[in-house]
C-alpha cells in the first residue's frame, strides 16, 4: 500500500512542468499575452529565452503572484493598475 501511494505521487510529480511556455502561462493564469507583458513581464516577472521561445518557470510566477496579491487590498486589487515601484517589492495601484 506504501508503494502504491509513492508511485501515484511520483507520477504525479512527473506530470507537473517545470517551465511554461507563453500560451500555457496564459492558460494557468485565464489572462492574455499582452496583460502578462504589460503587467507582469514589465513589473519584473522573470522569463527565459530559448531561441526565439519564452518560458516561465512555475514556481517563479507563483511567487511572483504571491507577492503582488499580497500587497492588495479589497478594493486596490485590480492586477490592471498595479505598478511595481523600482528598487523594491512594494507595489502601486497606478491611475490612467
Amino acid at each position: 500500500m506504501l508503494q502504491k501511494a509513492i508511485n501515484e505521487r511520483v507520477e504525479e510529480l512527473a506530470k507537473i512542468k517545470y517551465f511554461m511556455t507563453y500560451q500555457e502561462l496564459s492558460e494557468y493564469l485565464n489572462i492574455s499575452k499582452p496583460i502578462i507583458e504589460d503587467r507582469l513581464i514589465k513589473n519584473g516577472l522573470k522569463y527565459y529565452k530559448v531561441g526565439s521561445k519564452y518560458l516561465f518557470k512555475k514556481t517563479e510566477v507563483d511567487e511572483f503572484l504571491d507577492d503582488m496579491t499580497a500587497n492588495m487590498t479589497l478594493t486596490n486589487n485590480d492586477i490592471k493598475f498595479f505598478t511595481k515601484l523600482k528598487g523594491g517589492n512594494k507595489y502601486v495601484k497606478q491611475f490612467k
